[in-house]
């Protein structure tokens, strides 16, 4: 065990005296110019917090989310989101979009009485937007 020991010590001086010169010639890729200590921070953002849906911006685009979800809880055993999402018998219908049937697919392609565990975590995907101007210019169209 010591002379175990004792080996894993002299190859650690080695190699912090073969990389010691080494080090020594690093450089930093954006110059001599330091890292400010304290930036301000990010102004937040509103969420956008419509009644009506947002409209795609490409094929196969997951719907966004049209108002906050910032307090929602989605755990392994609660998700707020199937509240209002998942159409119930007997229940009063609220003006929220309904779930697609490929949600209560399994991998199998199985359907289910449920939401598949694999589509639990609806801010995977969807996500809600807030009001920001582009950072630069652009030339996108949505899709049609």
């Amino acid at each position: 065990m010591k002379q175990c020991r004792s080996t894993a010590y002299i190859l650690l001086v080695c190699l912090v005296g073969v990389a010691g010169p080494a080090v020594s010639d690093l450089a930093s890729l954006r110059g001599a110019s330091d890292i400010p200590t304290t930036l301000e921070a990010p102004k937040l953002m509103k969420f956008i917090n419509d009644k009506e849906n947002v409209d795609r911006t490409f094929k196969e685009q997951p719907p966004v989310v049209p108002h906050t979800v910032d307090r929602y809880e989605i755990n392994l055993k609660v998700n707020e989101c199937l509240e209002c999402h998942v159409k119930e018998a007997g229940k009063d219908e609220a003006k929220s979009v309904e779930m697609s049937e490929s949600h209560f697919m399994n991998r199998k392609g199985e359907k289910l009485d449920k939401p598949a565990g694999a589509r639990h975590f609806c801010d995977q995907c969807h996500v809600p937007q807030i009001d920001a101007k582009p950072l630069i210019g652009t030339s996108f169209q949505a899709a049609k």
